[in-house]
């Protein structure tokens, strides 16, 4: 049986460089990074075994004549977090179609381009935060009827002003239970959600 590969002593923050906490098994059984400032991080690296580390398979897309011809509602992912983006591809995959990207402008021509059903948007990202792509997709008269769920480890009473000032239909905080993600884009999708 694997074992996790231990934790780095004074794992800085990879957004404001600020000594994280460990939590062993937070997150699917598995353990946390946790910063007072910026939120958790899930260490969802590969777990070790006596021939060596073992990875998970990131999710492959499917060629565009099966997505076509598969019923399920689709949705983008959009999360710099390899692991975390992974996990809940692989989560969701039952119910959903999951497109990735890894970071905004990536996620931005992704959404024109498939028009997903909904999108799942982490919210501090590299580059361009996940509020700025949030504004861009509800400025662009091609993606603005798409609901977009906010998802972070922040803990910041402005959290929800900021999801009605950028036009986003929830946010819910990581980690997230898949069920709950699922029943909110069940909803979201559906024809008495917010897309018309």
């Amino acid at each position: 049986m694997g074992t996790l590969l231990k934790p780095e002593p004074n794992r800085p923050c990879p957004y404001c460089g600020a000594r994280m906490t460990w939590i062993p098994l937070r997150w699917f059984g598995r353990g946390t990074f946790a910063c007072d400032r910026c939120g958790e991080f899930p260490d969802l690296r590969p777990r070790a075994n006596a021939a060596g580390a073992e990875s998970f398979p990131a999710p492959a897309h499917p060629p565009a004549a099966a997505l076509a011809a598969d019923k399920r509602p689709r949705v983008l992912m959009i999360d710099d977090s390899t692991a975390e983006r992974d996990l809940y591809a692989l989560m969701l995959e039952r119910d959903l179609q999951v497109l990735t990207a890894a970071r905004g402008p990536e996620g931005l021509a992704l959404a024109e381009a498939e028009r997903p059903d909904a999108i799942v948007l982490d919210v501090m990202m590299p580059e361009m935060n996940g509020w700025e792509v949030c504004r861009r997709l509800k400025s662009n008269p091609d993606t603005a009827s798409i609901p977009v769920i906010m998802l972070t480890g922040q803990d910041d009473p402005d959290l929800m002003a900021q999801v009605a000032r950028n036009g986003a239909a929830t946010l819910l905080m990581k980690p997230c239970p898949v069920e709950k993600l699922t029943s909110v884009l069940t909803s979201a999708i559906s024809p008495s959600g917010h897309r018309p």
